[in-house]
């Protein structure tokens, strides 16, 4: 079973998102929800309303946009905040 493409689009976006700044949890923070809902979302097991998805979107294409203007050696974000 496949997600309508709007909906595949989405968690494909948030996978990216994860994948540029190195944890789900800071892309729930992005977003401003839990990271489980992340999960979820990630794995298409759910989707969040029409309305909210659209917003979610943008927040996450406008961290994305700045994370591409910073310099090519920034660190991740889970590389920022693990232990010393």
């Amino acid at each position: 079973h496949r997600l309508p493409g709007r909906m595949n689009d989405f968690s494909q976006l948030l996978l990216r998102a994860s994948q540029v700044f190195g944890a789900p949890a800071y892309v729930a923070s992005i977003v401003k929800r839990p990271p489980y809902d992340v999960y979820r979302w990630i794995a298409g097991v759910e989707q969040p309303q029409e309305h909210d998805r659209r917003e979610l979107e943008t927040l996450l294409r406008v961290a994305l946009h700045r994370n591409a203007a910073l310099p090519s050696r920034r660190r991740r974000w889970s590389d920022l905040t693990a232990p010393a």
